[in-house]
């Protein structure tokens, strides 16, 4: 049945998909159409246009599920009606307000220890440590928004599996805790952090980086520098706030750094090793040596004054001082007027639209320069800024040609889970989302590069290129990631084989954790399966996974193509239920985000 099933489910998405047609416009107050009109109040401390923007309509469930595609991973019902009942704010604020329960690495020595206690005294830890602690964390926890923008911070601030410490569970966990520490901290303490973090040191290969030596014809590595300022801060050309580019008096483009910048710059990276050794240019003792931060060997670290960037020079310490010299080395970045505008709108495209405003990017950058209170750098005020902004909010938005995204396609994977609350008997889960990741190629830190899966100004041939528009996670959409999603959805959904759960050490028996199998949850779904109840089925499906958004023309289809099912058994049910999810989350309307 169930392979006739996905021959079946195959020849209706195809069909279906290639049926959709345009649908004409509606107008409707409440939605941010009002341009003509004006509006005013008895009131003069109330704002009367909000009886006619989408502010005004605020809350509903559609909107409320467009803003939590925004703002988390992955949501179900009951967190559309926690929104719709409170409000965005106060949702950001409980969210900014919640902390987290433990870390990523705690959990991470947990596993290690059971491990040891176990099977085996001596054992190491091993990659899928990490992936357990990371899927264990976000299936338990309610801190939803630090989540999501700890996943945008790992895009930006790349290290990757694909690497020395591949199999190493504490290099991963305890980088990425910094990014979700973070979330809401200042940005400088992030450049902080992950400069010191040996991970990074390895990833870039500025860890056991020493001095100059003319005689040995030895310079430092200049991997860290480049990729600091290309990728993580300042970006390859001089930004006004808004993130257009600054051009000089030929109407050029002005590079933020050259070679120099970078050769000065790698001088400031020298001196750093392992913070648990006693002896310089080894390597690590142990797995858990990339928990302490590096640790600087002044006499390893070179000397003399470096030229930063605006003319900065950095004071001649004598004695040498490395961590002072990288001190006014991350301040100088810190402080360059394109890092503001560079980070913001990286943020803006993985949280919300890859294509965003000139304002709506100013807007936020200015927040970033001053949080209201004097302070730089506050992410806090950042990602407040990125979620309420009129252009994220707003449901006219969602009708411009340029606005939006596709959604990455591990976030649909983390929202089926969400979406359809996913459990296990125990309440304990094990995932190393091993299929996912042969499907499309993406878990957190897994990308093939520090380039990240995908790169911010991709262009796609075709329509977006020509309107001199970015769609980025198109880059990692080919043949393969499109039938591997086909092909993962049948697997999760039909098959019912929706996580990853494998042994912590070879002699694990699967009793031992079998209580940590995970399920989908279709109680709700299979009350709606009879011919006259499918619309109230697709419109669950519709609100809570494509945001409301499916046209009258796919929802008709995907009726169409479940009723050529029968409803006469519960197996029956299921299958019905099955196709639906299935359709819905290949139609266009769930994978592109507006």
């Amino acid at each position: 049945m169930k392979s006739n099933t996905l021959l079946a489910i195959f020849y209706v998405a195809l069909f279906y998909s290639q049926s959709l047609i345009a649908q004409p416009d509606t107008i409707v107050l409440g939605f941010g159409s009002y341009d003509g009109m004006s509006v005013t109040a008895s009131d003069e401390t109330q704002n009367p246009e909000t009886t006619l923007d989408q502010i005004g309509y605020l809350p509903n469930q559609n909107a409320a599920s467009r803003f939590l595609t925004q703002a988390t991973l992955g949501f179900n019902l009951a967190d559309i009606d926690n929104v719709t009942s409170i409000g965005v704010e106060d949702w950001i604020e409980n969210q900014i307000n919640t902390d987290r329960p433990y870390t990523l690495l705690s959990s991470i020595r947990d596993y290690h220890q059971y491990v040891r206690d176990n099977y085996d005294a001596n054992s190491n830890g091993i990659a899928r440590m990490w992936d357990y602690a990371w899927w264990q964390y976000h299936m338990t926890t309610d801190d939803a928004l630090r989540q999501r923008v700890a996943l945008a911070l790992s895009e930006i601030w790349v290290i990757s599996d694909k690497s020395a410490f591949s199999n190493n569970p504490y290099a991963l966990g305890d980088y990425y805790d910094i990014l979700m520490d973070n979330a809401f901290g200042n940005y400088r303490d992030i450049m902080q952090d992950v400069t010191y973090h040996a991970s990074m040191g390895v990833y870039l290969t500025y860890l056991n980086n020493p001095k100059t030596d003319l005689e040995a014809n030895q310079f430092p590595d200049e991997n860290y520098a480049r990729e600091l300022m290309q990728l993580f801060t300042i970006g390859l050309y001089e930004l006004n706030n808004d993130g257009s580019r600054k051009t000089d008096a030929e109407g050029n483009f002005i590079p933020t750094y050259d070679n120099d910048d970078i050769a000065e710059f790698s001088k400031i990276f020298t001196g750093l090793t392992w913070g648990d050794r006693d002896l310089w240019n080894r390597n690590q003792p142990r797995d858990t040596s990339y928990i302490p931060e590096m640790a600087m060997w002044n006499e390893y670290h070179e000397p003399g004054v470096k030229h930063l960037l605006n003319g900065h020079v950095t004071q001649n310490y004598d004695p040498v001082d490395g961590d002072a010299d990288i001190n006014e080395a991350l301040d100088n970045l810190f402080e360059h007027e394109s890092t503001g505008p560079f980070v913001c709108k990286a943020m803006i495209q993985r949280m919300v639209t890859s294509n965003p405003s000139p304002e709506y990017i100013e807007r936020v950058t200015l927040k970033f320069n001053d949080n209201g209170n004097g302070i730089r750098g506050d992410m806090k005020a950042v990602v407040t800024a990125i979620l309420l902004d009129p252009e994220a909010l707003s449901c006219q938005s969602a009708e411009l040609a340029h606005f939006g995204k596709l959604k990455e396609p591990f976030i649909r994977y983390y929202q089926m889970n969400k979406a359809f609350n996913v459990g296990t008997a125990s309440g304990n889960y094990r995932n190393d989302m091993d299929h996912i990741y042969r499907y499309i190629s993406q878990k957190p830190l897994t990308s093939p590069s520090v380039f990240n899966f995908f790169q911010p100004d991709y262009q796609p041939l075709g329509a977006v290129e020509e309107a001199d528009l970015v769609a980025p996670e198109f880059q990692i959409t080919d043949s393969q990631t499109i039938a591997g999603w086909m092909n993962a959805l049948y697997r999760f959904i039909v098959l019912g084989n929706i996580a990853d759960e494998y042994r912590l050490h070879g002699n694990e028996e699967v009793d031992a954790y079998a209580d940590e199998f995970s399920t989908l949850d279709f109680t709700d779904e299979l009350l709606y399966t009879n011919d006259d109840q499918l619309h109230i089925l697709i419109d669950k499906l519709n609100l809570v996974l494509a945001q409301g958004r499916m046209t009258e023309i796919t929802i008709e289809k995907i009726i169409e193509a479940i009723k050529a099912f029968p409803n006469n058994n519960d197996n029956d049910k299921l299958t019905r239920v099955e196709l639906a999810i299935y359709l819905t989350m290949t139609s266009p309307e769930y994978l592109i985000h507006k």
